[in-house]
């Protein structure tokens, strides 16, 4: 089979790595496949060393949140163009699935596979929260009669009621079993940390807030940012520094070695927005056996239970955050470490890569097997008139 892989961006952001884990399965069904992207990417030259076949297009960028009035009138440009590559590309490869990796380029995929009959999966992982959004979105769906695989539940709420129950599947993410290693170097208290791209939906900012909280009560304690912008400019980055200022918060840019970074932290801390998903982190985190703070935000009370392989905080506030913080330290070790056991226990069962892999696996064999009938139906029927 031949599929078509369609993602918004190159860099590797949460979303990104979900598609790079699955290529190697694709590549084992000796599916025939192919990734367009615009430009170049982390993401392109990973696919590319798989094996996977790359096809650039240009489009311009855009930051995350609300667009203007140019930044409408040049993705209407982006859509035309998109639109026609996609085209071109799955006539001349016979495509036979597209899969879409993000909302931003899926209203031209949907008009290639209405006029193309050619089944499409939209993997949501992200909540799309703007009105404007939203609608094109459904729209998009219903024209392509889309099938969706939601990484949870929450994020696929704004989208179930434009489709028939059976097209939309909550799959969520699996992540390679992450080995605990050893500290390096003696430590002198406590090292916190807070994983992913640095912009307002991760929370950063409530993190140096409630840093600043914690060191009153315990400190001895070592904070670590890492990450960096990936989808969005630096002023974010810029007020977290400013918050950090004073405090024992170091910046550790982007680190691809998960096993690495988690091995220096005695505590994650996942202060996502009310709109975030579930966060791949958490799921990487329990198979690290590294303890969880996190708020309950969207999607993370769907994996991370409070008590039981984490901890919620019981608001949105870097307060709140900071009283749930220095409640885990205070903790018996005995007693976190029942809920790290726990939540490896919990991604042993439901969240390794394997599981996540066969999961969509599955529906694209629904999927693509469901297309196949209609086809042979159609062509019966006019063989039979």
């Amino acid at each position: 089979m031949n599929i078509l892989c369609i993602d918004q961006f190159t860099q590797n952001g949460g979303a990104q790595r979900c598609l790079t884990d699955l290529l190697p399965a694709f590549l084992e069904r000796r599916w025939s496949v192919h990734l367009s992207a615009p430009g170049a990417g982390s993401v392109l030259s990973t696919a590319r060393a798989l094996g996977v076949e790359i096809h650039m297009f240009h489009s311009h960028s855009y930051r995350n949140g609300q667009k203007s009035s140019l930044d409408l009138l040049r993705y209407g440009h982006d859509l035309i163009r998109v639109t026609r590559t996609i085209r071109r590309l799955a006539s001349n490869h016979d495509i036979k699935l597209l899969y879409v990796n993000g909302p931003r380029f899926l209203p031209a995929a949907a008009i290639v596979a209405r006029s193309s009959s050619i089944p499409l999966i939209f993997h949501c992982h992200n909540r799309v929260v703007q009105s404007a959004a939203i609608s094109a979105l459904r729209s998009a769906l219903r024209l392509s009669d889309a099938n969706v695989i939601a990484c949870c539940k929450y994020v696929a709420e704004p989208i179930r009621n434009c489709l028939p129950e059976e097209q939309v599947s909550i799959v969520y993410n699996g992540v390679a079993a992450v080995q605990p290693q050893p500290a390096t170097s003696p430590r002198t208290g406590p090292t916190i940390g807070v994983i992913g791209r640095i912009e307002e939906e991760k929370g950063q900012l409530a993190f140096a807030i409630a840093a600043r909280s914690v060191l009153k009560q315990r400190p001895n304690c070592r904070f670590l940012i890492i990450g960096a912008p990936l989808f969005s400019g630096s002023a974010y980055l810029e007020r977290v520094i400013q918050a950090s200022y004073g405090l024992p918060i170091e910046f550790l840019g982007w680190q691809d070695d998960i096993g690495k970074v988690l091995a220096s932290l005695d505590l994650l801390v996942v202060p996502s927005s009310p709109i975030d998903a579930t966060t791949r982190v958490i799921v990487e985190a329990f198979a690290a056996g590294v303890p969880v703070v996190a708020f309950p935000s969207g999607g993370i009370p769907e994996v991370l239970l409070d008590e039981q392989t984490g901890f919620l905080a019981r608001a949105h506030t870097p307060e709140a955050l900071a009283v749930r913080t220095i409640a885990v330290l205070s903790m018996p070790k005995e007693r976190v470490q029942s809920v790290v056991d726990l939540a490896r226990k919990r991604w042993r069962e439901n969240y390794t890569l394997d599981a996540y892999r066969d999961r969509v696996l599955e529906v694209i064999s629904r999927v693509v097997g469901r297309s196949q009938c209609m086809a042979c139906k159609t062509v019966g029927t006019k063989v039979h008139a």
